[in-house]
């Protein structure tokens, strides 16, 4: 939720100053399965490609899964820390290419690569055509789905918020030490008029 909220203000504020800071890559009729990129999409919005990218070469070599819902079976016998899901390898191969494409993009369009998040990722299905096959009425259908990556710099605000904090105490600490002498100043006076009055 924190994300979604930093990323709608990041565009609304470079909308006004009139700069186009969103990276984006189309893939179009890819011959993979819908449900699992729909599943992957949803895994990676609101992360950086690259670590991404690290993650769908650990599923192609099927040493992390991805998270899927729906009729899975096996899910209520998952242990603690663990969710249910699959090895989509030929969809991940896919979704790396178009996800180098898209940081690619990013770096034409002058934003920096470790400072991206994935804003928008959508699959969809494309036109399927049909196939011949030797089964009755001869007709199959291929898998075909479009996919639909966009990707925004976001400002790490956590250390600039440090900065101004520390700007802020120094400053304050400044203005004390500037107020103490003056202090002294008047005390020493105090005393030394009492020691002129004795």
């Amino acid at each position: 939720m924190e994300k979604t909220k930093e990323m709608k203000e990041v565009k609304k504020e470079e909308k006004k100053k009139g700069r186009n800071i969103v990276a984006r890559a189309l893939g179009k009729d890819f011959p993979i399965s819908t449900k699992h990129s729909i599943a992957i999409c949803s895994f990676i919005k609101g992360k950086n490609p690259q670590e991404v990218i690290t993650f769908l070469e650990q599923v192609i070599r099927k040493k992390v899964a991805v998270p899927m819902k729906g009729e899975i079976p096996h899910r209520a016998n998952m242990p603690k820390g663990k969710y249910s899901g699959r090895y989509p390898a030929k969809a991940s191969r896919y979704f790396i290419k178009l996800l180098k494409n898209l940081v690619a993009n990013a770096s034409v369009k002058g934003l920096d690569p470790d400072s991206l998040i994935i804003s928008k990722a959508i699959a969809n299905k494309a036109s399927r055509p049909f196939r011949g096959t030797r089964i009755a009425y001869g007709r199959k259908f291929f898998k075909r789905t479009h996919i639909d990556l966009e990707a925004i710099e976001i400002k790490k605000k956590k250390k600039e918020e440090k900065k101004t904090k520390e700007t802020k105490e120094e400053k304050k600490e400044e203005k004390k030490e500037e107020k103490k002498p003056e202090e002294k100043t008047g005390k020493e006076k105090k005393k030394e008029e009492k020691e002129k009055e004795k």
